[in-house]
């Protein structure tokens, strides 16, 4: 399997083989890779409705791939009053240790 490393700028193209990786330049390749064939995890952005409008969201850390639905359908069903930037809206989303944290002012939706 051919993976692109996202921990930083070089985009190091690795390559997994069962227990053998290659091609990673740092140690946060190497971490990455096997991340990515136990437990791929992800940082989760959306939209939250507010009164004032829409506001941006963010996972405040990552969490497993496979519960990206399911974070998402929790932040859809939410509605909150005001908020503000910096402004934690859900804690411990779904047990999973993030939090869901306002990224951004509010802004009107246009239908």
């Amino acid at each position: 399997m051919k993976l692109i490393c996202i921990r930083c700028p070089r985009g190091c193209e690795i390559t997994v083989d069962g227990d053998n990786i290659s091609g990673y330049s740092c140690t946060r390749g190497l971490e990455y890779a096997k991340e990515e064939m136990t437990c791929p995890m992800r940082m989760v952005t959306a939209l939250l409705h507010t009164d004032d409008g829409v506001v941006p969201v963010k996972t405040s850390g990552n969490i497993p791939k496979n519960q990206i639905k399911y974070v998402l359908n929790v932040i859809s069903s939410t509605y909150v009053k005001h908020v503000h930037i910096g402004d934690v809206v859900l804690s411990n989303v779904l047990g999973l240790g993030v939090d869901i944290v306002v990224t951004g002012d509010p802004y009107i939706q246009k239908h």
